[in-house]
Parts: C-alpha cells; sequence; structure tokens
C-alpha cells in the first residue's frame, strides 16, 4: 500500500510499504530511500508517537495505517547529517546563510479546535514555537478559547510542531494557520 510522509523542511513524498511491515521496518526503508538515521525517527499518525514494535506477526495495520495514510517523521538529529538539496521557494533575501537583520515577524492565524476562537499573532520566525503558547495564555484573557490546564499542542500542515523548535525550523510561512488540538503528544521511550 502506498503511504505518504510528510518531515518537517522536506517535500512530502509517498512510498510503498506493506501490511505486515513494522515501525522498525518502516524506519530502515526511510534510512535506505532518504538517509535519515533510524535511530533518531519518531514516526507518527494521528497525533500518536508509533512505537517501534517487535516482529510479532502484527504488522502496521494495527495502528490504524491504511492505504493513503500519513506518516509524519520527527528527526531527532544529535549531530550533522549529509546536506541535503530541497527546492524551496523562498526569495533570495530570505535565504540561509545570509547575514543582516533578523527576518520581519511572522503573522499566523492561530486556529482553536475546541472552540471557535481564530486570531492572528505575530511570532519570530526564530523564536521557539513555546513563545506561541505564552502569547495565546495571554489572548485568553481576551476571549480566545483555548483547553484547560495547558493541555494542547500544535499542528502546521498537518505534522506536529516541537516547541523546543522555531518557527522557521517548522517551515512557518506568514499568512499560515496554526492548530491548537486538546491533549497532549508522548514520545515513546528510546532503547
Amino acid at each position: 500500500m502506498d503511504v505518504s510522509f510528510v518531515c518537517s523542511g522536506e517535500e512530502p513524498f509517498e512510498m510503498e510499504v506493506g501490511f505486515f511491515d513494522t515501525v522498525r521496518d518502516i524506519k530502515e526503508k526511510l534510512q535506505s530511500r532518504r538517509g535519515w538515521p533510524a535511530a533518531a525517527m519518531s514516526l507518527l499518525h494521528n497525533g500518536d508517537v508509533l512505537a517501534d514494535d517487535v516482529d510479532d506477526g502484527d504488522g502496521i495495520e494495527r495502528h490504524g495505517i491504511v492505504e493513503g495514510s500519513v506518516i509524519h517523521v520527527a528527526l531527532a538529529l544529535d549531530g550533522p547529517r549529509e546536506p541535503r538539496q530541497v527546492k524551496r521557494n523562498r526569495p533570495a533575501s530570505k535565504r540561509r546563510g545570509e547575514e543582516g537583520a533578523p527576518p520581519p515577524p511572522l503573522r499566523v492565524t492561530v486556529v482553536s479546535r475546541c472552540g471557535a476562537g481564530r486570531v492572528e499573532v505575530a511570532v519570530a520566525a526564530r523564536a521557539a514555537v513555546s513563545a506561541l503558547r505564552a502569547e495565546l495564555e495571554r489572548a485568553r484573557g481576551a476571549g480566545f478559547p483555548l483547553p484547560g490546564g495547558g493541555a494542547y499542542f500544535f499542528i502546521h500542515r498537518q505534522s506536529v510542531m516541537d516547541e523546543a523548535r522555531s518557527f522557521e525550523w517548522h517551515g512557518v510561512a506568514t499568512g499560515d494557520e496554526i492548530v491548537v488540538f486538546d491533549g497532549s503528544v508522548t514520545r515513546a521511550s528510546s532503547y
């Protein structure tokens, strides 16, 4: 079956996986196809982290993955990886490596799934996503609906956002929409 894979900063792509492939099998296929270290990958489907499973005869279908499913790939790279040519549609003035003034603030729309709220927020491109949480807590006082107790996470272009990473790292641009989802995302323990 063909499954779509999305990784921040990369073009989405499809890859054929078998019904009886394990999560580990898929990571190894991704490593051979994209060069991403299997040990540095976390795979997410419908907001759940797919744990590396043993070959117990059950494949990825037990995770609800079917033809046309979308799996998000999160990379936790400790060291440098081989440079990859990724075609980007950025003006020359915004490409990395050019020194100068910091990029202008990004104006993004935040949509609350727990209510009918929409708010436009200005964020620094190189700021950590956690800055958005602080900004939204201030907007809560102005009537923006948020889940109680801070139990929510952010989605940008169908990918869970790592709050320790920058908006620039996630590929956020002015005019983009960020969705607030009720709940939390956990990572499987590493071996």
